[in-house]
């Protein structure tokens, strides 16, 4: 028997891929974080749902390794598990390899196929880091640096905190750089918010709450992006 761990999309079900939607279908047994499942709940009819939260995950993740030994188990998870859920699937791993079952990684569309689509880059060219991750996250903010001193765009997702894109601006200002940012929050939600800030004073200033589903573009001073359209919600 398998665990999968299956990336559903960013927000939009629509990016759902068709071998994410055979699985879900084909398992008895699905798990997620609400917000994940509920945007599945048509497929789910007839299946056992286990719904996660951090105050218990480690006790679910290992009632679905037990699970896991009988029938087959999706756990659904925002955009591509591959992109800055790393820690999550090192759990799910442990906790099924000590019950002698296999996972399987099911990839999805994530936010960042979908911010490099929008504003026309590639990810040969750019550099990506993911703050959004229990501990310290002083390396990543190095590689952050790293990034953009070679003269990179890069694609960040920040803290999970309210401010969390105003704090990269500040590191980076602290730090003696000059950017220009793309912020995204709820990306491919219906309530998609996206703003650009010619310079990071302005991003600093902003007084906007954000929640923990946003990723941004960081621009060096000597690549200022040409934007125009490509910001208006698809």
């Amino acid at each position: 028997m398998v665990i999968y761990v299956v990336g559903v999309g960013p927000g939009d079900p629509e990016y759902l891929t068709l071998r994410g939607y055979r699985v879900i279908r084909g398992c008895g047994v699905v798990a997620g974080w609400r917000s994940v499942v509920e945007r599945f709940m048509p497929l789910l009819v007839g299946k056992r749902v286990v719904v996660l939260s951090y105050g218990d995950e480690e006790e679910k993740l290992t009632e679905l390794a037990e699970v896991g030994r009988i029938v087959d188990v999706a756990v659904l998870v925002h955009g591509d598990p591959s992109v800055s859920d790393w820690q999550f699937i090192e759990k799910v791993r442990r906790v099924a390899r000590d019950r002698g079952v296999g996972v399987e990684v099911v990839p999805g569309v994530s936010s960042l196929n979908v911010l490099l689509a929008r504003l026309g880059l590639d990810m040969a060219f750019v550099g990506f880091v993911t703050l959004h991750v229990r501990g310290d996250v002083s390396r990543m903010l190095s590689d952050l640096l790293a990034i953009l001193r070679m003269g990179r765009v890069a694609v960040v997702i920040p803290e999970p905190r309210g401010d969390g894109p105003q704090r990269v601006a500040r590191f980076l200002r602290e730090n003696g750089l000059e950017c220009s940012a793309v912020v995204f929050e709820r990306l491919t939600y219906g309530d998609e918010w996206v703003r650009y800030y010619e310079d990071l004073d302005s991003l600093i200033s902003e007084d906007r709450e954000f929640s923990d589903l946003v990723i941004m573009a960081v621009f060096p001073r000597q690549s200022r992006p040409e934007l125009g359209a490509a910001l208006v919600r698809r």
